[in-house]
């Protein structure tokens, strides 16, 4: 046997005990002192409660015409004496009666203010998760896996708000632990002392139990998680499910889930109930074993005799609730750990704004000898140089992974450069206010991002400063006016998820009106209409004509009509660029990439 082993228990144990309190601190802090206002309350209400209880002695003395000589009770009579009250039944009943409106009462005020912080910390910590993640910049978002945020806004928000519940709950247990153990103290101090070796004991015993808890239920957390990711996917990729038949080996995969999360489910449960029966179990056993003891040895008074049993009722009771408690707490700590990790990594990636200087574009753009690579990555970009005028038109052209994307994203300041710099008018487009920045660059790309909203508020676009009459006219200029004012709803037409109910032209030329609405001076169309058919497409390049010459323009399109009508065109391949020039002259030189994808076509 090994004697160091209870040692190491409760080492163990008050090790996990300081990490608790210290991720609750890091969580609630900024409540302390509402949750020392609640503490207080709890303890208050538990020892109204417990002299309401140990008023039954001095009952019993007077019903049957003894003596009581327990402390309290002694305490009370004193209180009588005071108050000039006479010591009848009667007026003991009514002392009773107020002690336990008053518990009451201080327990109800306790739980509105935990509920208060409760859904405080709830909203909150929602805000702070929004705030941090659109406030992080690109390569950190990039990274994140579809479905974690949504899940960690519901499901782990909710979770581990009820930790702090728990925590309430464990107060209010501790405390009425404390009131019952001295109510047996203070009629018997050896049963007060067994009570509470075998109640102390009970719950180390069942530690183990606790441990493998928080194990199920940090895994359930990961396979939900998992789940999540897998639904997101699938759901915005169902029509490529149905069209290639393997919705049976989709679902197939996803019941794979639910099996792993039904075992786990299982086990939690099982660990669970056993520790609960047992502890149910063991707290009868030595009520009925004290009850016999009391009855052939005691010399209590009946009324000290009820007390003692209904307290190490309640003493066993509340074990159970604390241990209750414990493993609740224990599966709810890997959701509030998660969000604490989260919140901080992403504090941590926050985009930073180190630019002092307005905007100003009043003569060109341009990249001087830029080089980018992505994290761990071969360079996407190797110094690239090339500028684009104040209102030129420019197509970026070349095969996959050339480099385009970088490009804009660097326009776009989402990425920085490893070398090299981005000027705009000769000064660092790092050194001009990001939000400026970008309140003056329009970007359409060639993936669809609609709200299932109205055609007005996808155009909006949550700038209130954009008048109607700003909208109308860039749904002309988009050449979508004509098809809204032909529904039956026209701008309040909800375009269901991702614009579901509009076609991919329609859909583009809304995104187009709504960048539109807010007058960039530097336009960038990414792939805007390589999902299109050619009405579409038409009608895409009809709008960037009337744009020619009234705004900058920089265009990325494989297909040849969408940048046939630039002024020049820069050509990349494996991050370089290989040529540059209007599309006529390259078209002549039979070498150029452009004349040689000309001639595939």
């Amino acid at each position: 046997m090994n004697f160091f082993a209870p040692i190491a228990l409760i080492t163990t144990t008050a090790r996990q005990v300081q990490g608790l309190l210290r991720l609750f601190l890091r969580a609630f802090r900024s409540y302390l002192w509402k949750i020392i206002l609640m503490t207080v309350l709890s303890f208050v209400s538990g020892a109204l409660e417990g002299i309401g209880i140990t008023a039954i002695i001095p009952l019993f003395s007077i019903l049957t015409g003894t003596i009581p000589t327990d402390p309290i009770s002694g305490g009370i009579v004193k209180l009588f004496a005071f108050l000039g009250l006479p010591f009848t039944a009667k007026y003991v009943f009514i002392l009773m009666f107020a002690l336990f409106v008053g518990k009451a009462a201080v327990l109800f005020i306790a739980q509105q203010i935990t509920v208060r912080v409760n859904t405080d910390f709830e909203k909150k910590t929602r805000e702070r998760i929004l705030r941090y993640t659109f406030g992080a910049h690109w390569p950190f978002l990039s990274s994140q896996k579809l479905g974690y945020l949504d899940q960690m806004l519901t499901t782990d928000v909710v979770n581990s708000s009820s930790i702090l519940l728990y925590m309430s709950n464990a107060v209010f247990i501790a405390v009425n632990l404390l009131v019952y153990s001295y109510l047996v103290w203070n009629t018997s101090p050896v049963i007060a002392l067994l009570t509470v070796l075998a109640g102390g004991g009970i719950f180390f015993v069942f530690l183990p139990l606790l441990k493998k808890a928080k194990m199920f239920s940090e895994s359930i957390e990961g396979e939900t998680k998992k789940l999540a990711h897998f639904a997101n996917e699938h759901i915005l990729g169902a029509k490529t499910l149905k069209a290639m038949a393997v919705e049976e080996k989709a679902l197939a995969r996803g019941s794979e889930f639910g099996v792993r999360m039904r075992k786990l489910s299982l086990r939690l449960s099982l660990v669970q109930n056993i520790t609960s029966a047992l502890l149910s179990l063991a707290g009868v056993f030595f009520v009925m074993g004290l009850f016999a003891y009391l009855y052939k040895t005691s010399a209590f008074e009946f009324g000290s005799f009820v007390v003692v049993v209904f307290a190490l009722n309640r003493v066993f009771s509340n074990v159970q609730y604390a241990q209750s408690s414990a493993h609740a707490i224990s599966m709810q700590v890997p959701y509030l750990e998660r969000i604490l990790r989260f919140m901080e990594h992403a504090e941590g990636e926050t985009e930073k704004d180190e630019g002092k200087q307005p905007f100003s574009f009043a003569r060109k753009l341009e990249f001087k000898e830029v080089s980018f690579a992505y994290h761990h990555k071969e360079p996407a970009l190797h110094t690239v140089s090339f500028s684009v005028a104040k209102g030129e038109t420019v197509g970026l052209i070349g095969p996959s992974g050339a480099g385009k994307t970088t490009i804009v994203d660097l326009l776009l300041r989402l990425i920085v450069p490893a070398s090299g710099v981005v000027l705009c008018d000769g000064n660092d487009i790092q050194n001009i206010r990001l939000r400026e920045w970008r309140e003056r660059i329009g970007y359409v790309s060639q993936e669809v991002f609609l709200f299932n909203d109205t055609i007005e508020n996808n155009i909006r676009f949550y700038r209130d400063g954009i008048t109607t009459e700003g909208i109308e006219q860039a749904a002309r200029t988009a050449h979508i006016y004509d098809f809204v004012m032909s529904l039956p709803e026209k701008w309040q037409t909800v375009v269901g998820e991702r614009g579901v109910l509009l076609s991919g032209g329609q859909r583009q030329r809304i995104m187009l009106a709504r960048v539109l609405a807010q007058k960039p001076e530097l336009l960038i169309l990414d792939e805007a209409t390589s999902a299109l058919d050619n009405e579409s497409e038409q009608l895409i390049q009809q709008s960037i004509e009337e744009l020619k010459g009234k705004i900058t323009l920089i265009i990325i399109a494989h297909r040849l009509s969408t940048i046939a009508g630039a002024d020049r065109l820069v050509a990349l391949e494996s991050g370089r660029v290989v040529e540059i020039g209007t599309p006529e002259s390259l078209l002549k030189e039979k070498g150029s990439y452009y004349s040689r994808v000309y001639r595939l076509v």
